[in-house]
């Protein structure tokens, strides 16, 4: 069987990895759907640095990049979810067999 149909059971640390990643991953897409539905309905203020701030410190190249708005947003949320990937494959550990 493959490591990607084995799931976090075949890893050393795999379920902890997947908890902390998802979590990561949950915390960013969350974030950016607050914000994007502060933009909606109301005033956003400076609620983008919420997300800037979880997304570091791969957001940092990115508020150097020349996009506003919406295409900023996705910028960033798809960043923290790169993260998030990064934080599985650095926390799960090696494989089990």
């Amino acid at each position: 069987m493959t490591a990607a149909l084995q799931g976090p059971a075949g890893y050393e640390r795999g379920r902890v990895a997947a908890w902390l990643a998802g979590g990561y991953a949950a915390t960013i897409v969350g974030l950016a759907l607050w914000i994007e539905s502060l933009v909606l309905f109301g005033d956003p203020g400076f609620s983008g640095v919420w997300l800037i701030w979880a997304a570091l410190p791969l957001s940092v190249p990115i508020t150097a990049l020349p996009v506003t708005g919406g295409a900023y947003l996705l910028l960033v949320t798809a960043g923290g979810l790169a993260q998030a990937w990064v934080l599985w494959r650095v926390l799960r550990g090696k494989q089990v067999r």
